[in-house]
C-alpha cells in the first residue's frame, strides 16, 4: 500500500485509535479490528472517515497505523485481527476471560467464562440469529449495536460522518408499514369467523378474549389448525407488503424469498385435511414460488370481468375458502 502524507487530521485519527484501544484494554473488551470504527467515530464526534483521510477501507486505515508504530496488528487462529498498543504482548491480551479456546484448551476445560461475567457458554452452544448478524456481516458502512433494552443486537447504515444514513441519504430510506399486535388480532378474528365448525369458531374467538398470552396459538394446536392460520397469516402479510411496495415505486420482486421450500403436510386431525382423491399441490421451488406470486399480482390487476371468465377449478375454491 502506498504511504500516505502524515498530515495533521490523519494523525489526529491515529492519535484517537490509540485512545480507544486504550479504553478498550482498560475494560477488557477484545481489540479486534471489526469493532473499532464504530468506537473511533463516537471518540472523534462523528468527523472520521477513511476515505476523507485518502484510505480506501477502514482496514487500511488501520494497517497505515500499524505502518507508522501507532499500533500492532495480531492475526488470531479465528482469522480475525487484532489491534495492540505498540509494546503490548499478545499473551496480555488473550486472558482466560477473552481469550478463545484453541484445542487443547478445548479438551482441558468444558465450558469458557463469557468476557462480560455472565457466567459459562457451554461448548456447542450458538449465538442467536440477531447477534450472529450483527459480528459477522461484512458490510463496511453499518454500525453494529446491543439494545439492552430489548436484548437484542441491531445493525443500520452509517455515512460518512458517522451518522445514521437515513439522516445523512434520506431519500434512501421508505417508511415500512407493521402489521401490529392490534392489526393481527383483527385478522385473528375475522379468520376465525370464516371457519366453518361452529365450536372451533367459538374457541378460536373466545382464546381472542382470554386476555392470557399465548391463549389463541394454543388453541390452535389443540385444534390442529396452527398450520392453517400461518398460512393466513403470510397471505395477509404478503398482501400488505405487495400494497405498500405498489404505493411507493419498490419492485415487488426484492421482497421475495426465492430460496427452495419444503411444502407443509396439513395436519392429521386439521379441518383443512383432504382425502387422498382431491388434487396434490405440486412441490414448492423457486419457479413455482415465483410463478404464484406474479399470478398475485396479475390477478390483482384484472377487472371483474376478466376475472369472472377465469377457468378454475370448482375445488379450489372450495379448498381456498376452507
Amino acid at each position: 500500500m502506498t504511504a500516505l502524507p502524515a498530515d495533521p487530521a490523519t494523525l489526529d485519527a491515529y492519535e484517537a485509535l490509540v485512545a480507544v484501544i486504550r479504553e478498550w484494554r482498560q475494560t477488557g473488551r477484545m481489540t479486534t479490528t471489526a469493532g473499532l470504527k464504530p468506537a473511533l467515530q463516537e471518540r472523534m464526534q462523528g468527523t472520521f472517515s477513511e476515505q476523507g483521510l485518502g484510505f480506501p477501507t477502514f482496514r487500511e486505515f488501520v494497517q497505515a497505523a500499524a505502518e507508522k508504530g501507532y499500533i500492532r496488528l495480531v492475526q488470531l487462529p479465528t482469522r480475525h485481527w487484532m489491534a495492540l498498543l505498540p509494546d503490548e504482548p499478545v499473551e496480555a491480551v488473550l486472558t482466560t476471560d477473552t481469550q478463545l479456546p484453541t484445542t487443547a484448551a478445548k479438551a482441558a476445560t468444558p465450558t469458557m467464562t463469557s468476557s462480560g461475567g455472565g457466567g459459562t457458554v457451554a461448548p456447542g452452544m450458538r449465538l442467536r440469529s440477531d447477534v450472529w448478524q450483527c459480528l459477522v456481516d461484512w458490510a463496511p458502512d453499518h454500525r453494529r449495536l446491543w439494545d439492552n433494552g430489548n436484548n437484542r443486537g441491531i445493525m443500520y447504515p452509517v455515512g460518512r460522518d458517522g451518522r445514521p444514513a437515513w439522516e445523512s441519504s434520506p431519500e434512501r430510506f421508505i417508511e415500512m408499514p407493521s402489521a401490529d399486535m392490534a392489526t393481527q388480532i383483527a385478522w385473528m378474528r375475522e379468520w376465525a369467523k370464516t371457519l366453518t365448525d361452529q365450536t372451533t369458531r367459538d374457541a378460536l374467538l373466545a382464546s381472542l378474549d382470554d386476555p392470557s398470552p399465548g391463549r389463541f396459538r394454543n388453541e390452535l394446536n389443540r385444534l390442529g389448525l396452527l398450520s392453517a392460520w400461518r398460512a393466513e397469516l403470510q397471505r395477509r402479510v404478503l398482501d400488505l407488503a405487495i400494497a405498500w411496495a405498489r404505493q411507493n415505486g419498490v419492485n415487488v420482486r426484492d421482497l421475495l424469498d426465492t430460496r427452495t421450500r419444503a411444502t407443509a403436510k396439513p395436519s392429521a386431525n386439521s379441518e383443512l385435511t383432504r382425502s387422498t382423491s382431491e388434487t396434490a399441490t405440486p412441490k414448492s421451488n423457486d419457479e413455482t414460488a415465483q410463478l404464484r406470486v406474479l399470478l398475485h399480482l396479475v390477478i390483482d390487476l384484472m377487472p371483474l370481468a376478466e376475472l369472472a371468465s377465469l377457468p378454475i377449478k370448482a375445488e379450489y375454491l372450495l379448498r381456498a375458502r376452507g
